[in-house]
């Protein structure tokens, strides 16, 4: 990363001539987009800042501590399902003198995989009152004690014998996911630098599938693949929220959580100074500032106002669709089933787990890849290129199974799709979506919008977790074409609507989808004679240069 001259947090705005000076204020900075000490603007602000040491520990620490168990708790009870089903049964035995016909055990065991999805919906829907009442570095730290409650259900449920113990620490550990996936990439879209905010806001999204693979890696019979070894399995999770329990409170508060919504502004400018590594934060706080006050006759919108709003109606309608077609392209029917998915083509069991664990190492390469290349390539072409690959791949599954009796070969090609369905999705659908969500709202929306999404996001979770064991058994191979076409149809539709959002601040992008609405409001016989711009909006010279043209 290079240093750019004027290191600061995303900005809202242009900021206005210095306020009068306090404790907290700093003499400003001359040079372009800054106030001089008459008080004018040279120009456009353009504030961004380089990569300190605090900035990536503590993008290092959240996404090790909550991100990652996400991914951890998908994986877990992939292979671990024999052993797991076995305990149902014999429990079952043990209480009612008989054992369970497959019908009711596999609805059990469905249960235990889509329950993580209800506490995650339920965990969604307290993200705005936590971060307003805790903060985001607050409701982060207080998450994690659910980890440990959910760690002792899971850990001690095969010595007291108590399936129920397992299905509540599993709907625990979806509750502290609901609210850390919504909670990290708010905290880490506040803090970041603009010209940084693509490179951490996917980082989580790395670290989910870091998640995934260390589930993958742990499940090897010579590790913790064995049935004694399944409780410590599940319950392994307590490690990494510990750590972040005890170390993220010697990092501050978002700064524009503390200047925007607490109005304080010595907290705020602590926290600047120890997240940007500089003492001269005067231009971020006076960006923060200009969108406190312009926020201050507006208060937090409800998710109720936020459907409603038609000024941000195309960024509400953007967010859920592509946080429902990040569940519903079927990635989480893959990270569940995984075992069932290469038991059906035809792979040796003894080779299952390894072959899981390659897929694993090729999406963990490939998410760091799409860390790396987001703020050169942008959000658009990641998110639309990941989705059309894993369609494909879905295609090709569904292909290669109806085909695998005549050609045996086809195995392979399951595998290949597999790893091509995981790669496309760690390569942007992964993290883009939340760090979208974060994008297209200023302050007062943010949080609702959050809600919105993150509800989506758990209750299509839910029923792809729930439901597909029944579809894969009654459509068989085609049950991966209705996935195919939710994940064209998403591409499809940031193609033609989504923005690019590299770069630029949030009321540029706000700029954008009001722009939009305009075009949408102009007559039709008018539309030809305006120029779009390659993102499916218009471009603010070919708006402004018809504005007499208009009736």
């Amino acid at each position: 990363m290079s240093q750019a001259a004027g290191p600061g947090l995303l900005s809202s705005s242009p900021p206005p001539p210095p306020s009068p000076r306090s404790d907290c204020s700093l003499a400003p900075t001359v040079g372009k987009g800054t106030p001089q000490p008459g008080g004018d603007i040279t120009g456009p602000q353009q504030v961004t800042g380089h990569l300190t040491f605090p900035l990536l520990l503590v993008t290092l620490l959240v996404s090790f501590g909550s991100s990652m168990l996400y991914g951890y708790n998908l994986a877990v009870v992939n292979s671990p399902a024999v052993h797991i089903k076995a305990f149902y049964n014999t429990t079952w035995a043990r209480r009612y003198g008989h054992g369970l016909v497959p019908g009711p055990l596999t609805l059990l065991y469905s249960l235990t995989v889509s329950i993580f999805a209800l506490g995650g919906l339920v965990g969604s829907l307290l993200v705005g009152l936590l971060v307003e009442r805790y903060g985001r570095n607050g409701a982060l730290s207080r998450s994690a004690l659910l980890i440990l409650l959910a760690g002792g259900f899971m850990g001690f449920s095969r010595e007291l014998g108590s399936p129920e113990m397992v299905i509540i620490g599993r709907s625990i550990t979806g509750l502290h996911s609901g609210i850390c996936l919504s909670v990290v990439p708010l905290y880490l879209g506040e803090i970041a630098p603009r010209n940084l905010r693509g490179f951490l806001g996917l980082m989580p999204s790395f670290f989910i599938c870091l998640g995934v693979f260390f589930a993958q890696v742990l499940d090897l019979p010579e590790l913790l693949g064995e049935d004694r070894f399944w409780p410590l399995f599940l319950s392994v999770v307590v490690v990494p929220a510990s750590l972040q329990l005890l170390l993220l409170h010697c990092f501050p508060e978002s700064p524009r959580y503390l200047l925007i919504e607490r109005n304080d502004v010595c907290g705020a400018t602590k926290a600047l100074r120890q997240f940007l590594g500089t003492p001269d934060v005067q231009d971020v706080i006076e960006e923060m500032k200009e969108e406190q006050r312009s926020l201050s006759s507006v208060e937090m919108v409800s998710v109720w106002q936020l459907l409603r709003d038609r000024s941000v109606r195309w960024q509400t309608l953007s967010v859920v669709v592509v946080n429902a077609g990040m569940q519903l392209s079927g990635i989480d029917a893959i990270w569940f089933y995984t075992t069932i998915i290469f038991e059906n083509a035809g792979i040796p069991v003894s080779q299952i787990p390894y072959t899981t664990v390659g897929t694993g190492a090729i999406e963990v390469v490939v998410g760091l890849i799409g860390c790396f290349t987001i703020e050169k390539l942008g959000r658009r072409p990641l998110i639309i290129t990941g989705f059309c690959t894993m369609g494909i791949c879905l295609a090709g599954i569904t292909v290669s199974l109806l085909l695998q009796t005549a050609l045996p070969w086809m195995r392979y090609v399951v595998i290949a799709c597999v790893v091509g369905i995981i790669a496309g999705f760690c390569m942007g659908p992964a993290g883009i979506p939340f760090l979208m969500t974060a994008e297209l709202f200023t302050q007062s929306h943010r949080p609702a919008a959050y809600i919105v999404g993150g509800s989506l996001n758990w209750l299509c979770n839910f029923t792809i977790g729930f439901i597909f064991p029944f579809l894969q058994m009654s459509a068989g191979a085609f049950c991966y074409l209705f996935f195919c076409g939710i994940c064209l149809l998403v591409a499809l539709y940031v193609y033609l609507v989504v923005p690019e959002t590299k770069n630029k601040t949030f009321m540029e992008i706000s700029h954008i989808f009001a722009t939009r609405r305009s075009f949408l409001s102009i007559p039709a016989h008018l539309i030809g004679m305006m120029k779009l711009d390659g993102y499916g909006a218009l471009e603010s010279s070919s708006l402004e240069g018809s504005g007499s043209s208009l009736p």
